[in-house]
Protein backbone atom coordinates (compact mmCIF):
# COMPACT_ATOMS: atom_id res chain seq x y z
CA UNK A 1 0.00 0.00 0.00
CA UNK A 2 2.85 2.54 0.83
CA UNK A 3 4.62 1.67 -2.91
CA UNK A 4 1.40 2.41 -4.72
CA UNK A 5 0.98 5.98 -2.65
CA UNK A 6 4.54 6.94 -3.63
CA UNK A 7 4.03 6.02 -7.20
CA UNK A 8 1.34 7.99 -7.14
CA UNK A 9 2.30 11.58 -5.60
CA UNK A 10 5.73 11.15 -8.20
CA UNK A 11 3.54 10.82 -11.08
CA UNK A 12 1.60 13.88 -10.27
CA UNK A 13 5.03 15.94 -9.32
CA UNK A 14 6.14 15.26 -13.15
CA UNK A 15 2.75 16.17 -14.55
CA UNK A 16 2.64 19.62 -12.55
CA UNK A 17 6.22 20.55 -13.74
CA UNK A 18 5.72 19.76 -17.70
CA UNK A 19 2.72 22.10 -17.13
CA UNK A 20 5.18 25.14 -15.95
CA UNK A 21 5.25 28.00 -17.96
CA UNK A 22 8.77 28.59 -19.67
CA UNK A 23 10.59 31.63 -18.59
CA UNK A 24 9.35 35.05 -20.51
CA UNK A 25 10.86 36.61 -23.70
CA UNK A 26 11.64 40.24 -23.60
CA UNK A 27 10.22 42.87 -26.27
CA UNK A 28 11.91 46.04 -27.13
CA UNK A 29 12.45 48.27 -30.15
CA UNK A 30 15.12 47.54 -32.33
CA UNK A 31 18.12 50.16 -32.52
CA UNK A 32 16.74 51.97 -35.73
CA UNK A 33 13.70 52.98 -33.96
CA UNK A 34 13.39 56.54 -31.97
CA UNK A 35 10.49 55.59 -30.25
CA UNK A 36 9.84 59.24 -29.29
CA UNK A 37 9.16 60.18 -32.58
CA UNK A 38 7.24 57.47 -34.55
CA UNK A 39 5.87 58.51 -37.75
CA UNK A 40 2.48 57.48 -38.53
CA UNK A 41 1.91 55.02 -40.97
CA UNK A 42 6.00 54.59 -40.84
CA UNK A 43 7.80 51.17 -40.86
CA UNK A 44 8.61 49.76 -37.21
CA UNK A 45 10.86 47.15 -35.68
CA UNK A 46 10.83 45.16 -32.77
CA UNK A 47 12.95 42.23 -31.61
CA UNK A 48 11.94 39.51 -29.20
CA UNK A 49 14.90 38.32 -27.04
CA UNK A 50 14.69 34.46 -25.93
CA UNK A 51 16.39 33.71 -22.22
CA UNK A 52 19.69 32.24 -22.48
CA UNK A 53 18.95 29.11 -20.32
CA UNK A 54 15.89 28.17 -23.16
CA UNK A 55 16.55 25.23 -25.30
CA UNK A 56 16.63 25.88 -29.12
CA UNK A 57 15.08 25.96 -31.70
CA UNK A 58 11.60 27.79 -30.99
CA UNK A 59 8.45 29.01 -32.30
CA UNK A 60 8.35 32.91 -31.61
CA UNK A 61 4.65 34.98 -32.00
CA UNK A 62 3.98 38.78 -31.69
CA UNK A 63 1.07 39.61 -30.68
CA UNK A 64 -1.33 42.88 -29.47
CA UNK A 65 -1.57 42.22 -25.52
CA UNK A 66 -5.13 42.90 -25.31
CA UNK A 67 -5.29 39.71 -27.81
CA UNK A 68 -1.99 37.86 -27.04
CA UNK A 69 -3.56 34.34 -26.26
CA UNK A 70 -5.73 34.32 -29.32
CA UNK A 71 -4.97 35.56 -32.49
CA UNK A 72 -0.74 36.40 -32.65
CA UNK A 73 -0.19 38.79 -35.17
CA UNK A 74 2.99 37.87 -36.43
CA UNK A 75 5.12 34.26 -36.09
CA UNK A 76 8.72 33.06 -36.73
CA UNK A 77 8.40 29.50 -37.12
CA UNK A 78 11.70 27.19 -35.68
CA UNK A 79 13.98 29.37 -34.63
CA UNK A 80 17.44 29.02 -33.73
CA UNK A 81 18.35 32.26 -32.90
CA UNK A 82 17.14 34.44 -29.70
CA UNK A 83 16.63 37.61 -30.95
CA UNK A 84 13.79 37.45 -33.56
CA UNK A 85 12.81 40.61 -35.28
CA UNK A 86 9.21 41.80 -36.63
CA UNK A 87 7.96 44.51 -39.00
CA UNK A 88 5.12 46.50 -38.42
CA UNK A 89 3.46 49.04 -39.57
CA UNK A 90 2.16 52.53 -37.27
CA UNK A 91 -0.82 52.43 -38.44
CA UNK A 92 -3.88 53.84 -36.13
CA UNK A 93 -5.34 50.28 -34.90
CA UNK A 94 -1.19 49.63 -34.01
CA UNK A 95 -1.12 52.17 -31.66
CA UNK A 96 -1.20 50.17 -28.35
CA UNK A 97 0.52 47.75 -26.59
CA UNK A 98 2.06 44.79 -28.27
CA UNK A 99 3.82 41.38 -26.61
CA UNK A 100 5.84 38.53 -27.53
CA UNK A 101 6.10 34.53 -26.34
CA UNK A 102 7.13 31.46 -27.91
CA UNK A 103 7.13 27.84 -27.08
CA UNK A 104 9.52 24.88 -27.49
CA UNK A 105 9.31 23.22 -31.41
CA UNK A 106 8.84 19.98 -30.24
CA UNK A 107 7.60 19.88 -26.67
CA UNK A 108 5.05 22.59 -27.82
CA UNK A 109 5.04 24.03 -23.87
CA UNK A 110 4.42 27.70 -24.17
CA UNK A 111 6.43 30.63 -22.61
CA UNK A 112 5.07 33.12 -20.21
CA UNK A 113 4.07 36.42 -21.99
CA UNK A 114 6.83 39.17 -22.55
CA UNK A 115 7.04 42.66 -21.12
CA UNK A 116 4.24 45.11 -22.80
CA UNK A 117 5.34 47.33 -25.08
CA UNK A 118 3.76 50.79 -26.46
CA UNK A 119 3.95 52.00 -29.71
CA UNK A 120 3.20 55.81 -29.54
CA UNK A 121 2.71 57.65 -32.75
CA UNK A 122 3.96 61.30 -31.94
CA UNK A 123 4.87 62.27 -36.20
CA UNK A 124 3.41 62.70 -39.53
CA UNK A 125 4.51 61.96 -42.69
CA UNK A 126 5.87 65.13 -44.53
CA UNK A 127 2.98 66.04 -47.21
CA UNK A 128 3.50 66.28 -50.26
CA UNK A 129 4.80 69.90 -51.74
CA UNK A 130 4.77 70.47 -55.67
CA UNK A 131 5.17 73.53 -57.99
CA UNK A 132 3.63 73.56 -61.47
CA UNK A 133 5.06 73.83 -63.49
CA UNK A 134 8.33 72.60 -62.09
CA UNK A 135 10.57 75.29 -63.73
CA UNK A 136 9.43 78.55 -65.14
CA UNK A 137 10.49 81.84 -66.81
CA UNK A 138 11.08 85.38 -64.99
CA UNK A 139 7.25 86.83 -65.77
CA UNK A 140 5.24 83.66 -65.76
CA UNK A 141 2.23 82.47 -63.26
CA UNK A 142 3.09 79.38 -61.43
CA UNK A 143 0.96 77.50 -58.02
CA UNK A 144 2.49 75.62 -55.48
CA UNK A 145 0.52 72.58 -53.76
CA UNK A 146 0.43 70.90 -51.15
CA UNK A 147 -0.92 67.43 -50.52
CA UNK A 148 -1.94 65.37 -47.75
CA UNK A 149 0.68 62.44 -46.94
CA UNK A 150 -2.37 60.24 -46.88
CA UNK A 151 -6.01 60.41 -47.86
CA UNK A 152 -8.11 58.32 -45.03
CA UNK A 153 -6.60 61.07 -42.38
CA UNK A 154 -9.66 63.01 -40.55
CA UNK A 155 -9.76 66.54 -38.85
CA UNK A 156 -6.93 67.64 -41.35
CA UNK A 157 -5.76 71.75 -41.42
CA UNK A 158 -2.79 72.61 -44.08
CA UNK A 159 -1.28 75.98 -43.03
CA UNK A 160 0.94 77.74 -46.09
CA UNK A 161 3.69 80.20 -45.01
CA UNK A 162 6.17 81.61 -47.51
CA UNK A 163 9.31 84.16 -47.29
CA UNK A 164 11.28 85.96 -50.03
CA UNK A 165 15.37 84.86 -50.76
CA UNK A 166 17.64 85.36 -50.24
CA UNK A 167 17.01 85.87 -46.47
CA UNK A 168 17.21 89.60 -45.16
CA UNK A 169 17.82 90.66 -41.87
CA UNK A 170 15.18 90.32 -39.48
CA UNK A 171 13.12 88.73 -42.29
CA UNK A 172 14.14 85.26 -41.39
CA UNK A 173 10.57 84.03 -40.26
CA UNK A 174 8.09 82.63 -42.87
CA UNK A 175 4.96 84.80 -43.36
CA UNK A 176 1.93 83.47 -42.64
CA UNK A 177 -0.59 83.14 -46.56
CA UNK A 178 -3.79 80.94 -44.83
CA UNK A 179 -5.21 78.06 -44.12
CA UNK A 180 -7.91 74.98 -45.19
CA UNK A 181 -9.43 73.08 -43.49
CA UNK A 182 -9.68 69.65 -45.57
CA UNK A 183 -13.49 68.22 -46.13
CA UNK A 184 -14.07 64.84 -47.43
CA UNK A 185 -12.64 64.38 -50.83
CA UNK A 186 -10.24 67.47 -50.55
CA UNK A 187 -6.49 66.39 -51.02
CA UNK A 188 -4.61 69.77 -50.42
CA UNK A 189 -4.52 72.95 -50.43
CA UNK A 190 -3.20 75.89 -53.39
CA UNK A 191 -1.37 79.16 -53.37
CA UNK A 192 -1.40 80.97 -56.90
CA UNK A 193 1.47 83.38 -57.92
CA UNK A 194 1.26 85.89 -60.85
CA UNK A 195 4.00 87.82 -62.21
CA UNK A 196 6.67 85.98 -61.01
CA UNK A 197 10.27 87.69 -60.65
CA UNK A 198 11.36 87.10 -56.89
CA UNK A 199 12.20 84.00 -55.27
CA UNK A 200 10.32 82.48 -52.48
CA UNK A 201 10.56 79.87 -50.19
CA UNK A 202 6.82 77.89 -49.58
CA UNK A 203 6.29 75.73 -46.23
CA UNK A 204 3.20 73.76 -46.00
CA UNK A 205 2.15 72.51 -42.42
CA UNK A 206 -0.14 69.58 -42.28
CA UNK A 207 -2.03 69.32 -39.07
CA UNK A 208 -4.07 66.55 -37.52
CA UNK A 209 -6.09 66.13 -34.90
CA UNK A 210 -6.11 62.45 -33.51
CA UNK A 211 -7.22 60.72 -30.21
CA UNK A 212 -7.03 63.80 -27.93
CA UNK A 213 -3.30 65.55 -29.68
CA UNK A 214 -2.35 67.12 -32.50
CA UNK A 215 0.11 65.64 -34.65
CA UNK A 216 2.28 68.27 -37.35
CA UNK A 217 4.49 67.83 -39.80
CA UNK A 218 6.30 70.58 -42.48
CA UNK A 219 8.15 70.51 -45.58
CA UNK A 220 9.32 73.58 -47.87
CA UNK A 221 9.83 73.90 -51.40
CA UNK A 222 11.49 76.57 -53.40
CA UNK A 223 10.15 78.42 -56.40
CA UNK A 224 12.70 80.62 -58.37
CA UNK A 225 11.94 82.17 -61.75
CA UNK A 226 14.78 81.06 -64.15
CA UNK A 227 15.93 82.45 -67.50
CA UNK A 228 15.98 78.61 -68.82
CA UNK A 229 18.33 79.15 -71.93
CA UNK A 230 18.53 76.26 -74.33
CA UNK A 231 20.73 75.08 -76.45
CA UNK A 232 21.65 72.20 -79.10
CA UNK A 233 24.99 69.66 -78.16
CA UNK A 234 26.25 68.49 -81.86
CA UNK A 235 28.02 64.85 -82.09
CA UNK A 236 30.91 66.94 -83.51
CA UNK A 237 31.56 70.54 -82.34
CA UNK A 238 32.78 71.80 -86.11
CA UNK A 239 28.36 71.26 -86.97
CA UNK A 240 27.99 74.17 -85.36
CA UNK A 241 25.21 75.37 -82.75
CA UNK A 242 22.08 75.22 -85.20
CA UNK A 243 21.99 71.02 -84.79
CA UNK A 244 22.60 69.06 -81.96
CA UNK A 245 20.84 67.65 -78.68
CA UNK A 246 18.50 69.83 -76.59
CA UNK A 247 19.18 70.94 -73.43
CA UNK A 248 17.77 73.25 -70.68
CA UNK A 249 19.48 75.27 -67.97
CA UNK A 250 17.93 75.02 -64.68
CA UNK A 251 19.73 77.06 -61.86
CA UNK A 252 23.34 76.14 -63.30
CA UNK A 253 22.71 72.59 -64.82
CA UNK A 254 22.12 71.71 -68.52
CA UNK A 255 19.38 69.05 -68.18
CA UNK A 256 18.04 67.49 -71.48
CA UNK A 257 14.02 66.95 -72.00
CA UNK A 258 12.18 64.01 -72.27
CA UNK A 259 8.75 62.84 -73.76
CA UNK A 260 5.84 60.12 -73.06
CA UNK A 261 6.04 57.52 -76.46
CA UNK A 262 2.74 59.03 -77.58
CA UNK A 263 3.63 62.70 -77.31
CA UNK A 264 3.34 63.62 -81.22
CA UNK A 265 4.34 67.04 -81.43
CA UNK A 266 7.68 66.93 -80.46
CA UNK A 267 8.54 69.04 -84.36
CA UNK A 268 6.63 72.03 -82.96
CA UNK A 269 8.88 72.15 -79.54
CA UNK A 270 11.69 72.16 -81.72
CA UNK A 271 10.71 74.48 -84.03
CA UNK A 272 10.52 76.83 -81.01
CA UNK A 273 14.03 75.88 -80.23
CA UNK A 274 15.37 76.72 -83.23
CA UNK A 275 13.33 80.05 -83.27
CA UNK A 276 15.09 80.67 -79.75
CA UNK A 277 18.61 80.06 -80.86
CA UNK A 278 18.62 82.27 -83.91
CA UNK A 279 18.70 79.34 -86.33
CA UNK A 280 15.08 79.48 -88.59
CA UNK A 281 13.23 76.78 -88.04
CA UNK A 282 13.68 72.99 -87.31
CA UNK A 283 13.86 70.92 -90.46
CA UNK A 284 14.67 67.63 -88.64
CA UNK A 285 13.53 66.10 -85.36
CA UNK A 286 13.76 62.82 -83.38
CA UNK A 287 13.29 61.90 -79.78
CA UNK A 288 16.03 59.49 -78.22
CA UNK A 289 14.68 56.19 -77.44
CA UNK A 290 15.21 56.30 -73.49
CA UNK A 291 14.69 58.97 -71.25
CA UNK A 292 18.07 60.23 -69.15
CA UNK A 293 17.56 59.86 -65.30
CA UNK A 294 18.32 63.76 -65.07
CA UNK A 295 15.54 64.76 -67.48
CA UNK A 296 13.49 68.00 -66.19
CA UNK A 297 10.20 67.29 -68.16
CA UNK A 298 8.55 68.23 -71.40
CA UNK A 299 7.88 71.58 -72.87
CA UNK A 300 4.20 72.18 -73.97
CA UNK A 301 4.73 74.58 -76.89
CA UNK A 302 1.71 75.58 -79.54
CA UNK A 303 4.20 76.41 -82.11
CA UNK A 304 3.82 80.68 -81.55
CA UNK A 305 6.09 81.25 -78.64
CA UNK A 306 9.64 82.81 -79.53
CA UNK A 307 11.47 81.10 -76.59
CA UNK A 308 11.53 77.87 -75.37
CA UNK A 309 11.21 79.62 -71.84
CA UNK A 310 7.66 80.21 -72.59
CA UNK A 311 6.31 77.36 -73.28
CA UNK A 312 5.16 75.52 -69.75
CA UNK A 313 7.28 72.51 -68.80
CA UNK A 314 5.51 69.32 -67.86
CA UNK A 315 6.26 67.11 -65.04
CA UNK A 316 8.30 63.79 -66.21
CA UNK A 317 5.97 60.95 -64.98
CA UNK A 318 5.59 59.02 -67.97
CA UNK A 319 8.82 60.47 -69.97
CA UNK A 320 9.92 57.20 -71.85
CA UNK A 321 11.44 58.72 -74.42
CA UNK A 322 14.50 61.42 -74.02
CA UNK A 323 15.49 64.81 -75.57
CA UNK A 324 15.33 65.54 -79.56
CA UNK A 325 18.43 65.11 -81.50
CA UNK A 326 17.50 68.87 -83.93
CA UNK A 327 18.65 70.30 -87.11
CA UNK A 328 17.56 73.77 -87.62
CA UNK A 329 17.41 75.60 -91.23
CA UNK A 330 20.30 77.52 -90.73
CA UNK A 331 22.31 73.99 -91.36
CA UNK A 332 20.69 74.32 -95.14
CA UNK A 333 23.26 75.83 -96.98
CA UNK A 334 22.35 76.63 -100.50
CA UNK A 335 23.54 73.67 -102.76
CA UNK A 336 25.92 74.90 -105.70
CA UNK A 337 25.26 74.11 -109.86
CA UNK A 338 27.93 73.32 -112.40
CA UNK A 339 27.61 71.58 -115.50
CA UNK A 340 29.97 68.20 -116.13
CA UNK A 341 31.13 69.22 -119.29
CA UNK A 342 31.65 72.97 -119.25
CA UNK A 343 33.89 74.68 -116.38
CA UNK A 344 31.26 77.54 -116.90
CA UNK A 345 29.89 79.42 -113.63
CA UNK A 346 26.89 81.16 -115.23
CA UNK A 347 26.32 81.30 -118.72
CA UNK A 348 27.11 78.34 -121.73
CA UNK A 349 26.05 78.16 -125.07
CA UNK A 350 25.61 74.18 -126.28
CA UNK A 351 24.90 72.94 -129.76
CA UNK A 352 21.07 71.45 -130.52
CA UNK A 353 22.42 67.67 -130.91
CA UNK A 354 24.06 68.10 -127.53
CA UNK A 355 23.58 66.97 -124.28
CA UNK A 356 24.83 68.31 -120.80
CA UNK A 357 24.75 66.66 -117.08
CA UNK A 358 23.63 69.38 -114.53
CA UNK A 359 25.50 68.35 -111.23
CA UNK A 360 24.17 69.88 -107.54
CA UNK A 361 26.29 69.60 -104.72
CA UNK A 362 24.20 68.99 -101.34
CA UNK A 363 26.14 69.98 -98.08
CA UNK A 364 24.88 69.71 -94.81
CA UNK A 365 24.69 67.19 -91.64
CA UNK A 366 20.44 66.99 -92.75
CA UNK A 367 19.68 63.37 -93.17
CA UNK A 368 16.29 63.80 -95.29
CA UNK A 369 15.87 65.58 -97.96
CA UNK A 370 15.28 66.13 -101.76
CA UNK A 371 17.08 68.06 -104.54
CA UNK A 372 14.71 70.44 -107.15
CA UNK A 373 16.03 71.09 -109.79
CA UNK A 374 14.78 74.53 -111.67
CA UNK A 375 14.44 75.84 -115.14
CA UNK A 376 13.63 79.91 -115.34
CA UNK A 377 12.15 79.25 -111.85
CA UNK A 378 10.12 76.39 -112.71
CA UNK A 379 10.77 72.76 -110.84
CA UNK A 380 11.90 70.65 -113.93
CA UNK A 381 13.01 67.37 -111.79
CA UNK A 382 13.56 66.02 -107.96
CA UNK A 383 15.77 63.76 -106.23
CA UNK A 384 16.46 62.64 -102.99
CA UNK A 385 19.30 64.41 -101.30
CA UNK A 386 22.46 63.11 -99.74
CA UNK A 387 24.65 65.07 -98.11
CA UNK A 388 28.21 65.26 -99.77
CA UNK A 389 27.44 63.91 -102.98
CA UNK A 390 26.77 64.92 -106.23
CA UNK A 391 22.83 64.59 -107.44
CA UNK A 392 22.87 64.80 -111.23
CA UNK A 393 20.44 65.76 -114.09
CA UNK A 394 21.05 64.79 -117.46
CA UNK A 395 19.17 67.02 -120.12
CA UNK A 396 19.19 65.47 -123.42
CA UNK A 397 20.10 66.81 -126.91
CA UNK A 398 18.02 70.17 -128.13
CA UNK A 399 18.69 71.22 -124.47
CA UNK A 400 15.94 73.63 -123.57
CA UNK A 401 17.44 77.65 -123.22
CA UNK A 402 16.71 79.10 -120.22
CA UNK A 403 18.39 79.95 -116.64
CA UNK A 404 19.44 76.58 -114.48
CA UNK A 405 19.64 76.34 -110.94
CA UNK A 406 18.68 73.91 -108.05
CA UNK A 407 17.52 74.00 -104.22
CA UNK A 408 17.27 71.93 -101.18
CA UNK A 409 13.78 70.92 -99.55
CA UNK A 410 13.53 69.51 -96.22
CA UNK A 411 11.42 66.22 -96.35
CA UNK A 412 10.63 67.18 -92.54
CA UNK A 413 8.38 70.85 -91.97
CA UNK A 414 8.68 71.97 -95.96
CA UNK A 415 11.70 74.26 -95.65
CA UNK A 416 13.70 74.56 -98.75
CA UNK A 417 16.85 76.69 -99.27
CA UNK A 418 18.11 79.55 -101.02
CA UNK A 419 18.55 78.75 -104.70
CA UNK A 420 22.29 77.79 -106.06
CA UNK A 421 24.16 80.02 -108.24
CA UNK A 422 22.12 80.14 -112.08
CA UNK A 423 23.88 79.05 -115.22
CA UNK A 424 22.15 80.17 -118.28
CA UNK A 425 22.01 77.48 -121.18
CA UNK A 426 21.86 78.47 -124.68
CA UNK A 427 21.78 76.98 -128.29
CA UNK A 428 24.50 78.04 -130.23
CA UNK A 429 24.65 76.03 -134.02
CA UNK A 430 27.67 76.91 -136.03
CA UNK A 431 28.15 77.54 -139.66
CA UNK A 432 29.65 74.45 -141.64
CA UNK A 433 33.23 74.18 -141.76
CA UNK A 434 33.01 74.75 -146.35
CA UNK A 435 31.21 77.68 -146.17
CA UNK A 436 33.45 79.27 -142.92
CA UNK A 437 36.57 78.18 -145.40
CA UNK A 438 35.40 79.55 -148.31
CA UNK A 439 34.24 82.90 -146.31
CA UNK A 440 37.66 83.18 -144.84
CA UNK A 441 39.89 83.05 -148.87
CA UNK A 442 37.03 85.08 -149.80
CA UNK A 443 38.17 87.55 -147.62
CA UNK A 444 41.93 87.00 -147.89
CA UNK A 445 41.61 87.34 -151.82
CA UNK A 446 39.81 90.63 -150.96
CA UNK A 447 42.54 92.03 -148.52
CA UNK A 448 45.11 91.30 -151.64
CA UNK A 449 43.43 93.31 -154.27
CA UNK A 450 42.97 96.40 -151.67
CA UNK A 451 46.31 95.95 -151.23
CA UNK A 452 47.39 96.18 -154.55
CA UNK A 453 45.04 98.76 -155.60
CA UNK A 454 46.48 100.98 -153.00
CA UNK A 455 49.99 99.93 -153.78
CA UNK A 456 49.41 100.46 -157.76
CA UNK A 457 47.24 104.07 -157.11
CA UNK A 458 50.25 105.33 -154.71
CA UNK A 459 52.89 104.24 -157.66
CA UNK A 460 50.95 106.49 -160.11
Amino acid sequence: MKLRVLYLVVCLCVWVESQDLLPAPTLNFSSSVNRSAITRYSSIHVVCTIPENVSLPVDVYLSLAEKAANSPLRSSIFQSQRQVEFSLDARPDYETTFVCWYQNFYSKVQSQFSNGLDVVVSALPDPKLFIFPPVFPVGMNYSVQCEVSQLNYKNVTIHMYNRLLPISPGKEVFQYIGFRFLLPGDTGAVVYRTNARETYEYMCEEEVFQKGRTLLSRTTITAMPEELPVRLVPTDPSLGSCIGYAFLKVKDDWRPLCFAPSFYDSLTVAHVICRDLGCGSAVESESLAVSAPDAIGTPNCIGKEKKLAECPILVKSGCGRGTLNIACSATLLPPKLSLLEYNALSRVYVRTDESVTLQCVFESPVKEANIIFTQNGNVRYSTRARSGLKETWVLPETVPEGEYACFVRAREGGYKTESSNVIGIYIYDPPPAGVVAGGVITTIVGVIILVLLCIYGSSS
